[in-house]
């Protein structure tokens, strides 16, 4: 009995690299998975949404950068017309220009439409009482044709910060200024390029007024 036992042990051995290699296969698997994790398919962004633009322009805060000041190299020209008080309402109109006839506004303005705010020393002391949110906008986009004639619109500053009142703007009228920000217009077609530098804010497009210059 015992004869018959002794060729069996030499057939279990080749058996022995063949369960090997199943394991080391089942760790080159595992390596695999493990990479896909630390090197994740990129990601693609266009103009990523309000939320994360940091655009909410709240009291006691800067305007956020980038900010792009509206002059004659920029393809729309925004400017601050003339300021009213009514009140305790500061009535801002502000226009949109081109010097290219060509050039064409897309309404409505987004991510941060047209919004004025009353600034003091850099930080933002009033602006418009937020709207209701009513939903989504399901009116069709628009193209005005701003490079033939100008793009006019009036907007309130109806709502004062904490600390700010219409009394201190009257007697230090010098420590104030209107901002009218809005963002700049896309040009070309929109791209799906990641930015090499990550999901970041569009540029505004900002217009100064200084309250010392308001119409009476």
């Amino acid at each position: 009995m015992r004869r018959a036992l002794l060729p069996a042990v030499p057939a279990l051995l080749p058996a022995v690299p063949v369960l090997l290699l199943a394991l080391a296969g089942c760790g080159t698997h595992s390596d695999a998975v493990t990479g896909d994790q630390a090197h994740p398919a990129p990601t693609t962004t266009t103009s990523p949404p309000l939320k994360f633009q940091d655009r909410s322009l709240p009291c006691g805060d800067t305007i956020e950068p980038p900010v792009v000041v509206s002059g004659h190299d920029e393809s729309l020209q925004l400017t601050v017309t003339s300021l009213r008080r009514q009140g305790s309402t500061l009535r801002t109109t502000y226009k949109i220009t081109s010097q290219d006839r060509a050039e064409a506004l897309n309404l409505p303005i987004i991510d941060v439409p047209p919004t004025a705010l009353l600034i003091k020393h850099g930080v933002i002391a009033g602006r418009q009482k937020p709207a209701a949110d009513t939903g989504p906008d399901g009116s069709p986009a628009l193209l005005y044709p701003v490079g033939r004639r100008p793009y006019t619109k009036t907007l309130p500053i109806d709502s004062l910060c904490p600390g700010t009142t219409w009394s201190d703007v009257d007697k230090h009228p010098g420590d104030y200024q209107v901002v009218v920000v809005m963002s700049v217009q896309s040009q070309g077609e929109p791209s799906d390029a990641t930015p090499t530098d990550g999901v970041h804010p569009l540029p505004l497009l900002e217009a100064t007024r200084d309250i010392s210059t308001k119409s009476q």
